[in-house]
């Protein structure tokens, strides 16, 4: 059936509806009745809402109006005011439903329950007005209701208030009546069957037109996913069938836009170049970056041969990834990496896309790091892990071609004086020196390196006999030159270890140690020269580092031995003190005298502990001595400290500990330093020494004169005893220029208040000679030779030393 015929067929039976429509129009007016008296009672209701929400309404200019929903007095006498003069029945509640106002005064404080759906609770929070009916047991039928939201005068949610409309309702609905009965009376029952026929029919046309035109809206707004019922087989069927066609269309259309859109934006970001080449091999798109990475633009880019710009692709883009220099029309170049990619559509190629990255930082990043890993950070120079490769490969290549190569180990001497003297910052720009001498005097192709420290190796390819001890005797010279550091200059000289012919060895690992040993043994033979390495250096050096191994387990094994000396007076040859000297009994090799191991202990810092242990033992047995037999007894007992020792913050503290857990007096214990040791810091040395004097220890400058010489040094230095070196006193006898010497010593030394001993005394000529100038105290093999302290209790008691 089309439109007409449904309209036909609506207006045979508006007789039927006759009846219908006049209650229809009656419940109408009655709605629209309700509808009125809820909505003036919705804006009484508001009204009274902002009354106490706000405050009233201020008559006095400048008056501040005060909510009523802060004073509980000022709350009920308004709620009482509504109540008597309009009849107005009010309850105020929070926004948890507590009555805060009531014209019932036993309701404040309760719940309001009375609305079964809750709808105070509602209106509260989302602010919207609502009627409903309160029931309750007062009121079964159950009262008319409205509530709308209270909230103060910056918008802040209060609570609510509900008012009953009842009386209002009740008004309302009276006046609805009467007009209700003109309306009857007046209309003709013709005239509604024949409206209620209209709506009839309307409702069942008008309906689907009225979707169809909002569904068009929908789609003008730009939601192209509306579709219409597709039911019926009218006009208006037929015209929502077309409609979904074409929203249908619409909505692929819009979804292929957009991603154009996102595809446009996504390629004109990237930080990437992007290309598209045609089937011609034309550059047909290119976005930003690739006009930026390429130099040319974007513009530039376009209809270009895209083998002419990308670098190594001359013979045409084949699909996969390649690196290159681009030249840039500005002369500049950048490093890139390109991936082409093979557009096809049916199976046919149609282009290709090109992927450009600029990766010039990547690649100087990647060769910085390579760099850092291989080279020294202070000098440049290659590190050890290069060097090593390079030795490696240069080992194989020897083995091939049959040519000679060598390696050198050299080590800096004295580079730690000049690195505490001078500062750090001094000691690097003296290693950046000497690397720049080194790289100077060697040939291009050889490889120098800094393996850490003071520490460097060369390796030397291509170099026979006749060309490695020329190299290392340059190196050498070049070294020994003095260096300039901030304004002064200091003096270093190089040990160095050479491995000939080093493609004989295992690996490169061993021609290294095999150099490593032999700068060794240079050191050992004076320094400042080069050694070349030997079979049994290697065997040497396994002795030393077994002895050290031992020599470290020595004190708490208990194989260090005591001995004394004699310090005799001249002339009677009494002992008054002795010097404590160390010996050690090895495991393996017997009893060791001190120049057997006293400097490997001092390389390995194992010195200090053997000086603690020679100033408590001494402490000890001195004191036991003068305990048991005070006439043989030595007055004072002399203990020689060593640099390191010196150097340490708790010297002080620790001789302290000695003298106080060994009870000896501090009066009677010297300690020895070298001449060399004094004069390192004179300042710091002076306090330090000025410390232990404080403590009741006497300070002796032991091998005097073979050091700084400086005889000015004795008034400023805070020493008590000063020991003539034995170098002064061998061949004294038929020297006259020496015996004038030492002779000037003594007296310069007893006239400054010191107790000057002669050490190495070893004939009686000598002691004659020393009597004639004067001099108190002398030491030596003629006057007592170095035993167990044991032993020269014993000779001296003619009884043993208790233990």
């Amino acid at each position: 059936m089309n439109v007409r015929q449904k309209l036909l067929g609506g207006y045979l039976v508006v007789a039927l509806l006759l009846a219908a429509t006049a209650l229809v129009a009656w419940r109408a007016d009655n709605a629209s009745a309700e509808r009125a008296a809820a909505d003036e009672a919705k804006q009484v209701a508001l009204g009274i809402a902002a009354d106490i929400g706000n405050g009233l309404p201020i008559d006095t200019p400048g008056e501040i109006p005060i909510p009523l929903y802060y004073s509980q007095t000022a709350l009920d006498n308004y709620l009482q005011r509504m109540h008597e003069t309009q009849r107005r029945d009010l309850v105020v509640v929070d926004s948890g439903k507590y009555i805060l106002g009531d014209v019932v005064p036993e309701n404040i404080g309760t719940t309001f329950d009375h609305d079964p759906g809750n709808e105070v609770g509602k209106t509260i929070a989302d602010g919207v007005p609502r009627v409903f009916v309160e029931v309750s047991e007062d009121y079964p039928d159950g009262i008319k209701q409205v509530v709308v939201p209270m909230r103060s005068a910056v918008g802040a949610s209060l609570g609510a208030v509900v008012l009953e409309y009842t009386p209002l309702y009740d008004q309302m609905m009276a006046g609805a009546r009467q007009a209700q009965t003109i309306m009857l009376t007046a209309s003709a029952i013709a005239i509604l069957l024949v409206l209620v026929v209209g709506f009839g029919v309307a409702g069942s046309v008008t309906r689907r037109i009225t979707a169809l035109t909002g569904a068009v809206r929908t789609i003008r707004s730009g939601d192209y996913s509306h579709r219409m019922p597709a039911g019926g087989r009218d006009e208006i069927g037929t015209l929502s069938r077309a409609f979904n066609a074409m929203a249908e269309q619409l909505e692929r259309s819009a979804r292929e836009i957009l991603a154009k859109e996102y595809t446009d934006s996504i390629l004109a970001n990237a930080g990437e170049g992007i290309c598209g080449v045609d089937a011609a091999g034309r550059i047909a798109f290119a976005n930003e970056a690739a006009g930026r990475i390429t130099g040319v633009g974007v513009t530039g880019l376009l209809q270009r041969e895209a083998t002419t710009l990308l670098p190594d692709a001359t013979g045409g883009l084949a699909v996969g990834t390649r690196e290159g220099r681009l030249q840039r029309p500005d002369g500049t170049s950048v490093r890139v990496e390109y991936t082409v990619s093979a557009i096809e559509k049916d199976e046919r190629p149609i282009g290709a896309v090109v992927v450009l990255r600029d990766v010039s930082r990547q690649r100087a990043l990647e060769y910085d790091l390579r760099h850092q890993a291989l080279h020294d950070g202070l000098t440049g120079l290659p590190n050890r892990k290069l060097l090593l490769d390079r030795l490696e490969h240069a080992i194989a290549r020897s083995r091939a071609s049959g040519e000679e190569i060598a390696v050198l180990y050299l080590d800096l001497d004295g580079f730690k004086r000049v690195n505490d003297s001078l500062g750090h910052n001094a000691g690097d720009t003296l290693l950046r020196t000497a690397a720049e001498r080194l790289a100077g005097v060697l040939r291009s192709h050889d490889t120098v390196a800094r393996l850490g420290g003071d520490e460097f190796a060369v390796l030397l390819e291509d170099a026979g006999p006749a060309v490695v001890e020329p190299l290392a005797r340059a190196c050498l010279d070049v070294l020994a030159r003095p260096f300039l550091l901030h304004h002064r200059e200091a003096v270093v000289t190089v040990s160095i270890g050479v491995v000939p012919d080093a493609a004989q060895y295992t690996d490169a690992d061993e021609v290294l140690r095999n150099a490593d040993v032999a700068m060794y043994a240079a050191k050992d033979q004076g320094k400042n020269r080069f050694m070349v390495f030997e079979t049994r250096m290697h065997e040497q050096l396994l002795s030393r580092l077994d002895q050290e191994a031992r020599l470290r387990e020595a004190v708490s094994r208990g194989e260090l031995r005591l001995y004394l000396q004699p310090v005799a007076g001249v002339p009677d040859g009494r002992m008054h003190g002795a010097e404590a000297l160390v010996r050690w009994q090895d495991p393996q090799r017997g009893l060791q005298q001190p120049g057997s191991f006293i400097s490997l202990a001092e390389e390995t810092g194992m010195i200090i502990e053997i000086d603690r242990w020679i100033l408590r033992e001494a402490c000890r047995v001195v004191r036991q001595w003068q305990d048991l037999s005070p006439q043989t007894a030595p007055a004072f007992v002399s203990v020689n400290l060593s640099a390191a020792h010196l150097e340490l913050p708790d010297l002080t503290e620790q001789v302290a500990i000695a003298l106080d857990e060994t009870g000896l007096s501090p009066h009677c214990l010297v300690l020895e330093l070298t001449e060399t040791v004094l004069m390192r810091d004179v300042a710091v040395t002076s306090a330090r020494l000025e410390e232990m004097r404080r403590l009741g220890v006497k300070i002796a400058i032991d091998d005097f004169g073979t050091g700084y010489s400086s005889l000015g040094y004795l008034r400023d230095i805070p020493v008590d005893v000063l020991k003539i070196d034995r170098s002064f006193i061998n061949g004294l006898a038929g020297n006259g220029r020496q015996q004038e010497l030492v002779s000037a010593v003594i007296q310069l030394g007893h006239t400054l208040g010191l107790r000057v001993v002669a050490e190495g005394v070893e004939d009686d000529d000598q002691l004659a000679l020393l009597t004639v100038m004067g001099c108190r105290f002398a030491q030596g093999y003629h006057l007592g030779r170095p035993e167990p302290a044991a032993s020269l209790y014993e000779r001296l008691n003619d009884r043993a030393l208790t233990a």
